[in-house]
This record gives C-alpha cells, sequence and structure tokens, in this order.
C-alpha cells in the first residue's frame, strides 16, 4: 500500500466517526433527502443558499462509514461556493468516481481524491455518490441548473 493510500483512508476514517456539518440547520431555505436502498443509507441535506452561495450546508440521517465520510468532504467543499462552482464540483466528483476520469481538484479540494478507491467497489459507488447526487438534485429542483 502506498503512502497516500495509507493517507486517503485516514481521510476517509477521519470524516467517517467524525463527520463536519450535521444537522439539522436552524433557518434552511432549500432541503432535499436522498435513499441508497442498496446499502440503507439515508441523508437529509439542508441548506441556506443567499446570492446565489451556499453560505451553510448541514447533512443527517444514517448510513455507512463511506456514504458519511463522503457527505462530510462533499459539505466541506461545496460550503462557501457560488451554486456554478458547487456544481462543476459535483460534476468532477462524480466524473472521478463514476466515469473512472482523471480528475485532479485544486489543493484546498484534493481530499476529495481521498474516495478515489471506492471506484473498485462498485456497489459501495452508490454510498459515496448518494450526497452528491442528492446535493445535484436539490439544486436543479429549486431553479440553480
Amino acid at each position: 500500500m502506498s503512502l497516500s493510500e495509507d493517507l486517503y483512508k485516514e481521510v476517509i476514517l477521519q470524516h467517517a466517526q467524525n463527520p463536519s456539518h450535521r444537522g439539522p440547520l436552524l433557518g434552511a431555505n432549500i432541503q432535499e433527502s436522498g435513499v441508497n436502498r442498496t446499502c440503507g443509507d439515508e441523508l437529509q441535506l439542508e441548506m441556506l443558499v443567499e446570492n446565489g452561495t451556499i453560505q451553510r450546508i448541514a447533512l443527517s440521517g444514517k448510513g455507512c462509514s463511506i456514504h458519511t465520510a463522503s457527505g462530510s468532504l462533499m459539505a466541506e467543499a461545496v460550503e462557501g461556493k457560488t451554486l456554478s462552482q458547487a456544481l462543476k464540483i459535483i460534476g468532477d466528483f462524480k466524473g472521478m468516481l463514476v466515469e473512472n476520469k482523471d480528475i485532479h481538484f485544486d489543493e484546498d479540494l484534493e481530499e476529495l481524491e481521498s474516495l478515489r478507491g471506492v471506484q473498485r467497489y462498485p456497489v459501495r459507488v452508490k454510498c459515496a455518490t448518494l450526497s452528491w447526487n442528492t446535493l445535484e438534485q436539490a439544486l436543479k429542483k429549486n431553479g440553480t441548473h
């Protein structure tokens, strides 16, 4: 196992055990739910979006460690970003994980690459993408796509 794989596993473990951006979020003006029936993951996403920017985001629900870590990493990646920036990050992340594209994130988002190894386990890709798909659905429903 390479050093980078060890570091990536540590990032996933940290976010799974101590996820950031846990909800509920008071004052949220966008809410969306998501479910991964394969694994049993459930997600409630809440955001405060003002002037085209995700001011705050929070997640609640239950799920496996991959789902929890991915949601935590996603929330950190998109909070403070404009909606168009968030949509690009979603596209890049899903391109990396689902389409096996050779995506390299900017330094402030490089922890997202820790989930690249999930693609070796196709059934777990749904766990890793649930929060991302739920965020994308929320943005589409609210006319931001």
